[in-house]
């Protein structure tokens, strides 16, 4: 099993938050992730360049303890289903 964590960009995270119904969703997730109301932000090396992602399990942790994020993560799946 690799030691390696699943990690997804903050606009891939937008999109399983279900803020990425609008023109303005990484916007939105990046201010939420710098208010503290969304999940940790960790550090993510690609190819001789640093960028920043979300650990799915700290997406799980984050949909478990906001009632809001649920709801906005069915919305945006029943959306993207149709």
């Amino acid at each position: 099993m690799s030691k390696r964590k699943r990690t997804v960009s903050i606009a891939q995270w937008a999109a399983l938050a279900g803020l990425a119904d609008d023109a303005r969703s990484v916007a939105t997730a990046r201010a939420l992730i710098r208010q503290g109301d969304g999940p940790e932000v960790v550090p993510v090396r690609r190819k001789h360049r640093t960028d920043t992602g979300v650990h799915l399990r700290d997406h799980h942790q984050w949909l478990r303890k906001n009632g809001w994020a649920k709801l906005l993560a069915a919305q945006g799946a029943k959306h993207r289903r149709k």
